[in-house]
């Protein structure tokens, strides 16, 4: 069998036998923290579009890639209390295995007499898996009994989704928290004992300012699925006047990371991200490459921007 192949068998031999983490690790997470957490809708005043894509293992046949888009923002400009709006569509595909997760969110912000702002969130959505079996190469002797491999040239299940979230900030720091597929479909379809799995993330952050034209940003980001230890990345980055910053990363046990931001234009920012394997799985793709483009509508004249714009330590 080809490495494609190989690697495919590995992942789903490893689904099967446990719940996986719903929603996989990005290294740009502070530019695409939407994804992770439906209270972060609404958080920018403005309407906020975000496009992304990550390409994983470079150098394996069929190696996990991911993109998204996503589009949010706050309804009103309440002082006191405020309402947030999105959605995004996000596909993997790793290999003969695909799925497509579409999902809407609602938050709601309630402002602080300290000045800092509370978020809660829901989000609802349904996720498509694919398995395309045609691709699959087995042996002369069947490699499994497994039903999700018989029966037809595709292999699909669709299920609904709920995500949960909250989300604190202030002028210069924020935590949020959420669990994503609280309901833990278990997907039948495709074997009795496989589980779309409950993901917890845990994200903050904080933005220290060292001059009048430098600042350092620290960040961290845990994340805990069921049957699998958790991933945790830490990464600090140096900005100079909020329009250029570069900084590393490492994530525990799987890779040392890379993210540079460009300020582009005052309605655009492009992030890259890139990782170096280096755990015993990246010994034949060590590399990753993630890119994230921010495109906002917000009218900086505006004054309600001065006092409802997004924290720095995230954005």
């Amino acid at each position: 069998m080809s490495m494609k192949h190989l690697l495919t068998l590995a992942l789903v031999s490893v689904c099967w036998s446990a719940q996986a983490q719903f929603v996989g690790t990005r290294s740009l997470f502070l530019m695409s923290n939407f994804l992770d957490n439906p209270a972060a809708a609404g958080n920018s005043p403005c309407l906020d579009m975000r496009m992304g894509v990550r390409s994983q293992w470079t150098g394996f046949e069929g190696a996990p890639l991911t993109s998204f888009a996503s589009l949010s923002g706050r309804l009103g400009h309440g002082t006191t209390l405020a309402h947030g709006m999105g959605g995004y569509v996000m596909t993997d595909a790793i290999g003969p295995w695909s799925n497509t997760r579409f999902s809407l969110a609602y938050s709601t912000k309630i402002r602080l007499t300290t000045g800092a702002r509370l978020s809660a969130g829901i989000g609802l959505g349904m996720v498509q898996y694919r398995l395309d079996v045609g691709s699959l190469q087995f042996p002369e002797v069947a490699a499994t009994d497994d039903p999700a491999l018989f029966g037809s040239a595709t292999s699909q299940t669709v299920f609904p989704t709920m995500d949960f979230g909250l989300w604190y900030e202030d002028k210069l720091n924020f935590a949020a928290f959420s669990i994503q597929n609280v309901t833990a479909t278990t997907l039948t379809d495709i074997a009795a004992t496989t589980s779309s799995g409950r993901t917890a993330v845990l994200t903050g952050g904080r933005y220290i300012k060292l001059d009048r034209r430098f600042a350092f940003r620290p960040a961290l980001q845990m994340r805990m699925a069921s049957g699998l230890p958790a991933a945790i990345d830490f990464q600090g980055s140096f900005s100079m006047d909020n329009r250029i910053s570069m900084g590393l990363g490492y994530r525990s046990g799987s890779a040392l990371v890379g993210v540079m931001n460009l300020k582009l234009f005052e309605s655009m920012t492009v992030g890259y991200a890139y990782d170096f394997g280096v755990s015993a799985l990246n010994v034949a793709g060590r590399n990753s490459h993630e890119i994230v483009i921010s495109l906002t509508a917000c009218d900086k004249d505006d004054p309600f921007f001065s006092t409802g714009g997004r924290c720095p330590a995230y954005d």
